[in-house]
């Protein structure tokens, strides 16, 4: 059973992030707003009533609960979730499942789409109307990805605002184009990655929040070990922060050496004026 308190919640950017990112321990990152689930952790309290699974890599703390989380959605008589993930994984989480559903002795139904850097494909209609994820290369232990989450929407062509009303209904009858589409990045969840990810793609640091994994917060372990696991430690984002010009930087994925509290208070310590009211810590 998961204990409640180990869950966190945050409302940013317009978006909530529900969850638990314990590093080494468990991840899984809820967005209700866009029917999105970033990772499974263990299937924690929640985590059933999500379609579309978007998983950064195939660490048991991030994918540990996934063949749990398949049996009980054919218990509940719900369609099985999108579970998007990458491509190097889908034959061995294949294998697993079916060796799972062999050892329960149920037809279990699942739906992997295995992902190269760059795929990008549409969340479907209702919360996520209009929304699209496209997943980017991230650098860890073995093949992960980071998913960026981008809105369309039309607004009103510059030459046309200001106009009444009636006249852009007549434009639009006359079959005038009065539109153009609208994309924002919205969301960019890193996953485990080291902080090359950051460099590497400017999608990433303009989306209007950021969760980034910061791993390792003090010398107890310092930037050389931490990338030896693939990660990325507090030195290395605070250096490269101001290139971040979103609204929130949400902090994820804390190794168990640190508190909250030490880490909030190391956050308002070290990262630049310019960036630090941006800067959130994510995970009790």
């Amino acid at each position: 059973m998961h204990d409640v308190a180990v869950f966190d919640e945050l409302k940013v950017g317009g978006l909530t992030l529900r969850g638990i990112t314990r590093g080494g321990i468990e991840t899984c990152l809820m967005v209700p707003e866009l029917g999105v689930m970033f990772d499974v952790g263990m299937c924690p309290p929640g985590a059933l009533k999500y379609d579309n699974i978007l998983v950064s890599h195939g660490h048991a703390d991030h994918l540990g609960g996934v063949a749990y989380l398949v049996s009980q959605r054919n218990l509940m008589r719900a369609p099985p979730p999108a579970i998007h993930l990458p491509q190097e994984v889908h034959e061995p989480l294949t294998r697993i499942l079916r060796a799972w559903a062999e050892i329960e002795g149920f037809d279990l139904k699942w739906q992997l789409h295995g992902h190269a850097p760059g795929d990008r494909f549409s969340l479907g209609a209702g919360l996520a109307r209009g929304c699209a994820a496209t997943c980017l290369r991230t650098t860890h232990r073995v093949p992960s990805l980071a998913w960026v989450v981008e809105r369309t929407t039309s607004r009103l062509k510059p030459e046309y605002v200001g106009l009444p009303g009636p006249e852009i209904a007549e434009l639009r009858r006359s079959g005038g184009d009065v539109l153009d589409a609208h994309t924002e990045p919205l969301l960019c969840v890193t996953g485990d990655t080291q902080i090359e990810f950051f460099h590497q793609h400017e999608l990433a640091r303009r989306c209007r929040v950021l969760v980034h994994e910061v791993t390792s917060w003090t010398d107890e372990r310092d930037v050389e070990q931490t990338r030896r696991w693939g990660h990325t430690h507090l030195d290395e984002l605070v250096a490269a922060s101001e290139q971040f010009t979103g609204e929130a930087l949400v902090l994820v994925h804390r190794s168990m050496r640190h508190s909250r509290a030490e880490a909030e208070r190391l956050a308002r310590q070290r990262f630049p004026a310019g960036v630090r009211d941006r800067v959130v810590v994510f995970g009790h």
